[in-house]
C-alpha cells in the first residue's frame, strides 16, 4: 500500500476512483485500492460515492470490487440518494442485497454458450482455492456437457478474452461469461456419440455440411 501525504493529491486519487467507477475502469479502480485510496470518499458537490457512480451506471464488476473492498451500501448523497435508489440493474441489486464480501468460499459464476438456440445463463460455483483458468475450463465442460476441445475460448462479458489465470482471478461474482464453441470439433462429436458413429453426413474441410441434388452441390 502506498502512503499518500499530500492532502491535495489524495483528492486527486479519490476523484480519479468515482471517474473509474464511472467509466467502468476496474483495472484503474484496483489499483486505486491498491494505493489505499478511500472507496468512500465522496464527491464534493453531490455526495456520491463510487459505489454510487456503479449502481447508477450498472456496472456490476466495479460494484462487486467496490464492495469487496469495504465501499458502504447505505451511504447517502447530499439529496438523500443511496447506491440502492439509483440501481436498476437486478444483479447488482441483488449483490446489494446479499452482501457478499471476499469471505465466500465460493464465486458465483453465470456461463452459457455463445449463439446457443437456449440463451439463458447456468449460475455454477468456482471455488476460491482454485481460481483458475483450467479449473474454470474444466468447470463450463461439466456444467455445458462439453470437452475441452470444442471450447475455442472463454469471453468475459460483454467484449474481454479471458486467457491466464490473473484473468479469472480478477472475476466478480455474477460475472456473464460466454464459451465460444469451435464448430468444426462440435459437428465432429455428434457424429461419435459414445464412440459409435451416426448417421450425419461427413463435415467438409470448409465447415460446411453439404447435401447433394442431381449434378450440383449445395452448401448450407
Amino acid at each position: 500500500m502506498v502512503s499518500i501525504d499530500s492532502y491535495d493529491m489524495r483528492k486527486v486519487l479519490e476523484e480519479r476512483m468515482r471517474e473509474a467507477a464511472r467509466n467502468g475502469n476496474t483495472d484503474v479502480l484496483q489499483d486505486l485500492v491498491d494505493m489505499g485510496i478511500d472507496v468512500n470518499a465522496r464527491q464534493p458537490d453531490n455526495g456520491w460515492t463510487a459505489l454510487h457512480w456503479a449502481c447508477k451506471k450498472g456496472y456490476l464488476d466495479v460494484a462487486a470490487l467496490l464492495l469487496k473492498n469495504g465501499a458502504d451500501k447505505n451511504l447517502r448523497s447530499e439529496t438523500g440518494e443511496t447506491p440502492v435508489s439509483l440501481c436498476i440493474n437486478q444483479q447488482i441489486l441483488h449483490l446489494l442485497d446479499t452482501s457478499i464480501t471476499s469471505s465466500s468460499d465460493e464465486l458465483v459464476l453465470k456461463i452459457r454458450i455463445a449463439n446457443a438456440a437456449d440463451p439463458d445463463f447456468v449460475e455454477v460455483e468456482l471455488s476460491r482455492t482454485d481460481l483458475t483458468y483450467r479449473a474454470l475450463l474444466y468447470l463450463c465442460c461439466m456444467e455445458l456437457d462439453l470437452k475441452p476441445q470444442q471450447i475455442q475460448k472463454l469471453r468475459k462479458l460483454p467484449n474481454t478474452r479471458l486467457r491466464k489465470d490473473k484473468d479469472i482471478q480478477r472475476l466478480q461474482n455474477f460475472q456473464e461469461i460466454e464459451i465460444i464453441t469451435d464448430t468444426t470439433n462440435m459437428y465432429k462429436s455428434m457424429q461419435n456419440i459414445n464412440g459409435t458413429a451416426n448417421s450425419l453426413p461427413p463435415l467438409p474441410a470448409n465447415g460446411y455440411q453439404s447435401i447433394s441434388k442431381k449434378d450440383q452441390t449445395i452448401l448450407y
